[in-house]
């Protein structure tokens, strides 16, 4: 009998043990970040580049000493680009593996639904790279952005077609996602704007690889601009195969298509392309943005330092300083989380992209992107140069020529 008494008396001990310590984490012999982003899939190199950029800013961390004398770990959840996979990721990370904060972040589908749930369970979350207004524009405190949005992406185009371009028809070919789809709805108001006539309004779905009807009805159509946003090898493929149609437009697209694997995929064929971007090759003169280079190129011999691993080398390195701006973790997961979303909603911070400042919705209002073409070097090299506005411009635009009179095949 007093057995018997004795164990219900240990496990009323442990019941209100576990029940007193809800939400609490014993202190960890590292500080946790969760990263996010479809690492498998169509979409794994844009992934690994933004990983890239990561490693490299853990590393310099850690090579300080980490942050409490801990070193930082990151725990990397793989959403293949699909919402049902990005929630069970996310949902691993802040429940299960109990990160401080979640990171990273590509496909606009997928952080719309992510970051619901993080703000549901008040982790903070910094998207490094999807786009779509919808995920800071829906009142969410823990939700923040460190990329420009769709609309801050495309207002230089705006631009640039208004006072430069000025076409009388258009076009959409248009990757059938949130990301897409905003981008078609602000690009079409634009054409509202200037006079421009909408032939046509076409969609592709994630993972396609046969785009030869749609350019084909393009073709007959004969629109002076094409609006073309699209993932690397999507995009890729599409200029492949616009070649084999012999069709020659002025493809518009977003900066993210021009990566080394799409220029590896392309080559010269890609030339005339054009986008909105925040190449940091192309931006050396900035003490931040060179250092940023020189330190991917010496980690990364060969590699291009482009716009994906310079959002996951700012994107961490926000998180970073909100993490240490909070003080050494104290083990109660819902307190510590707060302080950081505290310290995130006030971040001023120079860094690879430019200066990194929130606004109230916690879509970061510093970064500008700047309008580039692909243009080719003496030896039919592709790369972008910056063609708007003027005063940033590296050179001249260049009309795209039929494919038959095009040095560089």
């Amino acid at each position: 009998m007093k057995k018997s008494r004795f164990s219900m008396l240990v496990l009323a001990l442990v019941l209100c043990v576990s029940v007193c310590t809800y939400g609490t984490v014993f202190a960890s012999d590292t500080i946790k970040i969760g990263i996010l982003g479809p690492f498998t899939g169509s979409l794994a190199f844009n992934a690994g580049e933004m990983k890239k950029g990561m490693m490299l800013a853990l590393d310099e961390v850690n090579a300080k000493g980490g942050l409490f004398g801990k070193k930082v770990e990151l725990v990397f959840g793989d959403t293949e680009c699909k919402p049902d996979k990005g929630l069970a990721a996310v949902k691993k990370l802040v429940t299960r593996d109990k990160v401080l904060v979640v990171g990273g972040g590509y496909c606009s589908s997928v952080n719309i639904a992510t970051s619901e749930f993080c703000q549901f369970e008040e982790c903070p979350v910094v998207v490094a790279i999807a786009i779509s207004p919808t995920i800071t524009n829906r009142g969410y405190d823990f939700v923040f952005r460190t990329s420009p949005n769709s609309p801050m992406f495309l207002e230089g185009i705006n631009d640039w077609l208004a006072q430069v371009k000025k076409p009388k028809t258009v076009a959409f070919f248009m990757e059938n996602s949130d990301y897409g789809r905003d981008g078609q709805k602000i690009w079409e108001a634009q054409c509202k704007k200037i006079g421009a006539n909408v032939l046509a309004r076409l969609y592709f779905e994630i993972g396609g690889t046969d785009f030869t009807s749609a350019i084909s009805k393009l073709k007959n159509l004969n629109p002076d601009v094409v609006f073309n946003i699209a993932s690397t090898t999507e995009a890729a493929l599409i200029q492949k195969q616009a070649k084999e149609l012999d069709y020659s437009t002025q493809w518009i697209g977003v900066g993210g298509q021009f990566t080394q694997a799409y220029f590896e995929m392309t080559g010269p064929i890609s030339e005339y392309a054009m986008g909105s971007s925040l190449e940091p090759t192309k931006a050396m003169k900035d003490p931040v943005t060179a250092a940023f280079v020189n330190a991917f190129l010496k980690k990364y011999p060969g590699s291009r330092p482009g716009i994906f691993s310079s959002q996951g080398y700012d994107n961490l390195n926000v998180i970073l300083e909100a993490v240490k701006g909070a003080g050494n973790p104290s083990g109660n997961l819902a307190k510590d989380r707060l302080k950081i979303q505290g310290v995130l909603a006030k971040t001023d911070m120079k860094l690879s992209q430019g200066k990194i400042k929130f606004g109230k919705d916690g879509q970061v209002y510093t970064v500008v992107p700047s309008v580039v073409q692909v243009q080719l070097d003496e030896n039919c090299k592709p790369d972008t140069q910056i063609i708007f506005p003027t005063e940033r411009a590296a050179s001249e635009y260049q009309e795209p020529k039929p494919w038959s009179e095009r040095k560089c095949k």
